[in-house]
């Protein structure tokens, strides 16, 4: 999978840019604040309807304009697939090969893209929320029926709370109950989920830290369960064995929404004892496994977007990086002129306010 074109309308910084890709690597070059991320963020964008910043649709129209757009051509195998979105303040139109689609998740399908950004570190240094997020994204990524079971436990877990929070209502001890035997069903399916995930990931990671380092790291991935149960009886019993404890605190104080996962470096937390350096490579090898995971389950190969990873990579770690993405197509971007120009049968262009040069 290839993206091949892409048109940028009034997108961000980006009044009118109509660039083509090479299928193997490309790299834009330029200082702050001239938009390179912003040309990440539109690839991102033709894959999954959304920004990877988290932000509103409408906030990546440009400064005082009223919509913008993004046409994409994407080629897989012989196929070619022409996506066609456009962002109004109201609403947004999703079409591809002239079809419809009325939600982001029909998009997805399509095609894989991974990202490496600056903002990824958050993952390594911050609480359990991002990285459960990450590592559910990936499994995502590979099965979408996963995100359909996450889905109905988050609708249900926020059903289950406002009842808490509302015990005036008749039957309750009965309808808690329901909520129970429902979440029970959808929390142990998640933990099989994200156990049996999280194994192949580090299977992965443990290979390319330890090459990535030449043997002298060690990368271990724990997950911790909140409810320790991959079956519904056992998940069951343990919501309503703490039960008492809800009621308390008018929450749901148990369950898959408070798991974390650790990521360890020779027996040590990244999260308090690694260095940036240490942090930043544990997330681009977790990146790495994540491009492999697709490949192996998928036989796809995923588009790989890299802001900025350079800046920080001694050039061995650079050559490595790119030794392991030369059978992807990869669009890079850097501040950094000196070593990533020395790469050799790249595409290189430059971007100056919102315009890209050859």
């Amino acid at each position: 999978m290839i993206i091949k074109e892409l048109r940028l309308s009034k997108f961000r910084n980006y009044f009118y840019e109509n660039l083509k890709f090479d299928p193997k690597i490309n790299i834009f070059l330029g200082d702050n604040a001239q938009g390179k991320t912003n040309l990440l963020e539109a690839v991102f964008f033709c894959a999954n309807a959304t920004s990877f910043k988290k932000i509103k649709d409408s906030d990546l129209i440009m400064f005082k304009e009223n919509e913008m757009n993004l046409k994409a051509l994407i080629q897989k195998n012989n196929s070619f697939k022409k996506i066609d979105i456009n962002v109004t303040k109201e609403k947004k139109t999703i079409i591809v090969n002239d079809i419809k689609y009325k939600k982001n998740r029909d998009l997805k399908a399509l095609f894989n893209i991974v990202t490496f950004t600056p903002e990824d570190l958050r993952i390594a240094k911050e609480g359990p929320s991002l990285r459960r997020e990450f590592f559910d994204d990936i499994i995502v990524s590979v099965d979408f029926n996963y995100w359909r079971i996450k889905r109905k436990y988050l609708r249900l877990l926020f059903e289950r709370n406002k009842l808490l929070k509302n015990r005036n209502v008749k039957f309750f001890n009965q309808e808690l109950d329901a909520f129970d035997k429902q979440l029970a069903k959808e929390g142990a399916k998640i933990n099989v989920y994200r156990d049996r995930y999280i194994k192949f990931i580090e299977k992965f990671a443990k290979k390319y830290l330890s090459l990535f380092t030449n043997g002298k790291e060690e990368l271990e991935i724990s997950y911790i369960a909140d409810i320790k149960a991959f079956d519904y009886d056992s998940y069951y019993k343990s919501l309503k064995d703490n039960r008492d404890n809800d009621l308390l605190r008018y929450t749901t104080t148990k369950g898959i929404h408070r798991d974390d996962i650790d990521i360890l470096i020779n027996g040590k937390n990244i999260r308090d004892f690694a260095s940036q350096g240490q942090q930043r490579s544990a997330i681009l090898v977790l990146k790495l496994s994540q491009i492999e995971l697709i490949k192996a389950k998928l036989n796809e190969k995923s588009i790989v977007l890299l802001d900025d990873v350079f800046s920080e990579l001694d050039e061995k770690r650079s050559g490595f990086l790119l030794d392991n993405l030369r059978d992807y197509q990869t669009i890079i971007t850097s501040t950094d002129f000196t070593n990533i120009e020395k790469i050799k049968n790249s595409n290189i262009r430059r971007i100056e306010k919102g315009s890209i040069k050859s």
